[in-house]
């Protein structure tokens, strides 16, 4: 299958600049130097409660180990991802061993939407316990989420002062214990910052702004410039079928803030778009081919993320 999906990459619909029928392919072998050991570091997979899936966790997993992915981490909206990941980790170990590939490392964690109780800070003991990497704030039910969405509610991370809530306090706090990373997303540029700061002060090493670049979250570059300034890490995503995938925006965070905090992820697995592999596949195409260095693609794609999470 590996070499089948390969031969199928090796033509790819770009060239090198001038006439079309002169200029030379898109040399594809400096994307597949990159896609080894490269790190997912955000994608969807099935069963999911609120959306469908193109593939389970575990088919999934199989994939990425065998294009040569060093990890992934699951984020599902409705349940921990963490239980599962444990289990399926042991399954592509096997699978790697009987088909001499390295083994790619399967990380979960939970997302505290309403499934979980919201603000829950047991989710997050439970979490740990687990050896969850990720504990994300609210997704589908944040405010601004539901706000976009023309519902009602939602799981406030403010009071009515504009004050971190005392349970998110108390997250922080028990995240800043653990090796678990905090990702700050689904909420507007100036709140993740307020956010951020908080999470510091409580001791939290591990901090991703997630989405910074989509368009209900937007941060200013100045936004996500002072958020790499004070420690936090960047995740930047790829566009299968995403009306938020801002290429101008990314090349300005890139060039104008540089590539030493930011980590990449898929952000796919959506029943409709690429699988996650294609997904990353796709973004390291696209930033070589739109002239990034390949030595900071390999960073965003491989160093920054192995940083974060290990």
């Amino acid at each position: 299958m590996a070499n089948e999906s390969k031969t199928e990459h090796k033509r790819p619909p770009f060239a090198s600049g001038g006439s079309p029928s002169k200029a030379g392919l898109f040399d594809m072998e400096r994307v597949w130097r990159i896609m080894d050991g490269a790190i997912d570091i955000h994608c969807h997979s099935g069963p999911e409660a609120y959306a469908a899936r193109s593939a389970t966790e575990l088919q999934m997993s199989i994939r990425a180990c065998e294009a040569g992915l060093s990890a992934v981490v699951y984020k599902c909206h409705s349940t921990p991802s963490a239980r599962s990941a444990a289990l399926i980790q042991d399954v592509v170990n096997d699978w790697a061993r009987e088909h001499g590939k390295r083994k790619t490392d399967v990380f979960g964690g939970v997302v505290l939407n309403s499934a979980v109780g919201g603000l829950n800070p047991e989710a997050v003991v439970v979490n740990a316990r687990l050896d969850g990497k990720y504990v994300w704030l609210p997704t589908l039910d944040s405010v601004p989420d539901r706000e976009w969405a023309g519902l009602p509610g939602g799981v406030a991370l403010f009071d009515a002062d504009g004050r971190v809530v005392a349970p998110l306090k108390e997250i922080f706090d028990l995240i800043s214990q653990t090796e678990m990373v905090l990702g700050l997303c689904h909420q507007k540029g100036k709140e993740q910052l307020i956010l951020l700061d908080e999470a510091r002060r409580a001791g939290v090493k591990r901090i991703e702004l997630v989405h910074p670049t989509y368009s209900i979250y937007k941060m200013t570059i100045e936004e996500m410039r002072s958020a790499v300034e004070k420690g936090a890490y960047l995740g930047i995503y790829s566009f299968s079928l995403n009306p938020n995938f801002d290429a101008a925006l990314i090349l300005r965070v890139i060039n104008e803030i540089g590539p030493e905090r930011l980590v990449m992820g898929s952000d796919c697995g959506m029943f409709t778009g690429d699988s996650p592999v294609d997904g990353i596949r796709r973004l390291i195409t696209w930033m070589l081919h739109s002239g990034v260095p390949d030595s900071v693609v390999e960073r965003i794609a491989k160093t920054n993320a192995r940083e974060l999470l290990y």
